[in-house]
């Protein structure tokens, strides 16, 4: 769909192995089950972190319960497919390690990381936080080494993979875009110095004061707790990928709504946790009020939170919009054949993902229909950014190298001749 193979996209290895069971299991329906488990697994090293931590059974279940109902965390299970859903267990996970005086193997911890990082190449940012992290509490040895595995990585993706396997066009300096940058100026230092201004104003921009203040509601709490500078201190390794979220000028990168937040949630339950414990840090460390009430209070506002900021209210509404073709669809689908090049809409097209070809259809494929095998379109529901289902069709239906293969309703599925 890019033009491009898909480790030139974010260098994310952690696919092949994905592909390789899903090749077995070969529904986008499985992913999505993937994509829930790897997410809801958090949970376990949470559990290890709260025995640490020696937390009560009740404070335990309120920590999880803070982690799952994160608005992120349900936004990004629902919305697309993120391979970056499987580092958040792999990241609890190592600060599970970090967080245990009695722990002597950073050498697990790098191994976690390592994992981490072929999940997306953006990930070395936040690894290289946590070694700046860790060299500041005095964990020289860690610090160093977790520094040097971001870096490493970075250069040897950005560098090295990224542009063997998608060429020019894969290029990591094509994300300029988001930025408002000049094409190809993401590492020209001469002109981010000159534009520093310009990106400064972005930074501190309303809408990143509305961004950071959203993340922090949910967790608001930890704001009145006496330690709120050292659990600020610890949100310190998602400060690389922040700074890349304010400084942009795509909307989405700075909501509760999609992925770009994702890897600040680990670092938030562990924070949230670390106030739940009975000892002298722990939930005495809130006001007085808050002593006895406060695992309910914060149990009910992550429910509050969660009911206003994430997107299940979805299924009651836009979920339910195409409802009423799905069964045409699907019936249609299972005449596409596997080697084909097709052409269809975008929600259509995770369904299509294992033909040879998938493209979306746009103004430029007017002239070069014959490019593909079949064409698939539901004239009710073309789509996002699609409005040329009409003239396609009436194109084709004037064509005597296309018949009509299936028809249905509003869908359509139009195969190419092979005389």
């Amino acid at each position: 769909m890019l033009g491009f193979h898909i480790l030139g996209d974010h260098g994310a290895l952690v696919l092949y192995p994905i592909g390789w069971i899903s090749s077995f299991f070969p529904s986008i329906t499985f992913l999505f089950v993937l994509h829930g488990m790897a997410l809801a697994s958090g949970v376990f090293p949470l559990a290890k972190m709260a025995r640490q931590n020696f937390l009560s059974r009740r404070a335990t279940a309120v920590s999880l319960f803070v982690f799952l109902l994160y608005p992120i965390i349900f936004n990004t299970a629902i919305f697309d497919f993120h391979p970056e859903v499987f580092a958040v267990p792999l990241l609890l996970e190592a600060l599970v390690i970090l967080a245990d005086s009695h722990s002597r193997a950073p050498w697990r911890v790098l191994l976690y990381l390592l994992f981490a990082l072929t999940c997306k190449i953006t990930i070395s940012l936040l690894v290289f936080g946590i070694g700046v992290w860790l060299l500041l509490q005095k964990k020289r040895l860690a610090g160093f080494l977790t520094c040097a595995l971001g870096v490493s990585w970075f250069l040897l993706v950005g560098w090295i993979l990224i542009p063997s396997f998608g060429g020019e066009n894969a290029n990591i300096v094509r994300h300029t875009a988001k930025y408002s940058l000049q094409e190809g100026t993401l590492f020209d230092f001469q002109y981010l110095q000159s534009i520093s201004g310009k990106l400064f104003v972005q930074i501190v921009s309303p809408a990143s004061i509305e961004y950071l203040f959203l993340l922090i509601l949910p967790v608001i709490y930890l704001l009145m707790h006496r330690s709120r500078r050292r659990l600020l201190f610890d949100l310190l390794p998602f400060t690389p990928l922040l700074i890349l979220n304010l400084a942009a000028t795509m909307a989405r990168m700075t909501t509760l709504v999609y992925q770009y937040s994702l890897l600040l949630v680990p670092f938030l339950a562990v924070s949230v946790q670390r106030t739940l414990s009975s000892g002298p840090k722990g939930i005495i460390g809130y006001p007085t009020w808050m002593h006895r009430r406060g695992l309910n209070i914060i149990l009910v506002w992550s429910i509050l939170t969660f009911l206003i900021f994430s997107r299940a209210s979805f299924f009651l509404g836009p979920f339910q919009e195409r409802l009423e073709t799905a069964s045409d669809r699907r019936e249609a689908i299972s005449y596409v054949g596997n080697d084909s090049a097709v052409l269809t809409s975008d929600y259509l097209t995770p369904h299509l993902s294992r033909r040879k070809i998938v493209v979306q259809p746009n103004e430029e494929h007017l002239e070069g229909l014959d490019k593909f095998d079949n064409i698939l379109l539901d004239t009710l529901y073309p789509g996002w950014n699609s409005s040329i289902e009409e003239q396609i069709i009436s194109r084709l239906e004037n064509n005597p190298d296309w018949f009509v293969k299936y028809r249905k309703g509003s869908v359509v599925l139009f195969e190419k001749s092979t005389h």
